[in-house]
């Protein structure tokens, strides 16, 4: 994320979290916004855009820019409080995440709209810009920018019981993900540089429509975090569902 579009974010999320700029669970129009922050219109819609794919707002056509609801908010909060629980929870929340995404992410290909693909390139657009940045503040943005990638992912199959599992399986190993793209190489399984071309095969499928490629791009991008995560120690090799041919196409072979 350059900085320009790091300052004109702050600023929008300064003006929500006061109230000065919403009213009830609305946002001022985006005239209103622009001269409340100083900023121009295009200026401003692009930060819009980037709280929408991170989950803070919901941009209606022609309706207007609303707060995601407090219900979610209140969620994702609770859901926050569980990164104080044991390694071996990771290890499980990685078989879940193995049983859940490849096939949520062949559904997504069907069902996505072009609103979705717009907030996956945005994504995408971050995520490039974070490859070859060191450090942990890199690792820290980088990783807002993943977790929402996926999330934005798996709400696009349009299943909003599938939508909540899955927030509360990435609030669990959004620390591990982060130690993950520290610790790893550039271009080794699990590195920024990886992990990026992972996603962006992942998207080009989801974008085709192409439902089998997308659930077999989907469970390589996890077989390479599995690869990673184990060699950190980070979770158990048995954990590793695909290895053990227990789920994914390797079953079928």
């Amino acid at each position: 994320m350059n900085e320009k579009r790091r300052q004109i974010i702050e600023k929008l999320l300064e003006k929500i979290n006061s109230g000065e700029v919403v009213t009830g669970d609305r946002l001022l129009p985006e005239r209103q916004l622009a001269e409340a922050i100083g900023e121009t219109r295009p200026v401003v819609r692009e930060g819009l855009i980037a709280l929408e794919a991170m989950g803070v707002l919901d941009i209606r056509d022609r309706q207007g820019i609303y707060l995601s609801s407090s219900e979610e908010n209140e969620a994702k909060m609770m859901l926050h409080k569980v990164r104080g629980w044991p390694a071996d929870m990771l290890s499980r929340v990685m078989e879940v995440r193995q049983i859940i995404e490849p096939l949520a992410t062949a559904i997504a290909a069907v069902r996505r709209d072009d609103k979705d693909l717009a907030k996956m390139r945005e994504c995408l657009r971050n995520l490039a810009e974070l490859v070859d940045e060191p450090g942990e503040a890199a690792a820290r943005e980088s990783l807002i920018w993943n977790t929402t990638l996926h999330t934005v992912i798996v709400e696009s199959a349009e299943n909003a019981y599938l939508s909540r599992i899955y927030e509360g399986i990435h609030t669990v190993i959004e620390h591990s993900l982060s130690l993950m793209r520290i610790g790893t190489a550039p271009e080794k399984e699990g590195g920024p540089r990886s992990v990026y071309h992972d996603h962006l095969r992942l998207f080009e499928r989801i974008e085709a429509r192409d439902s089998a490629g997308a659930e077999l791009c989907a469970e390589e991008h996890l077989r390479h975090s599995i690869n990673a995560m184990v060699t950190l120690g980070q979770i158990v090799p048995a954990s590793d569902l695909f290895g053990q041919k227990l789920i994914g196409q390797a079953r079928l072979l």
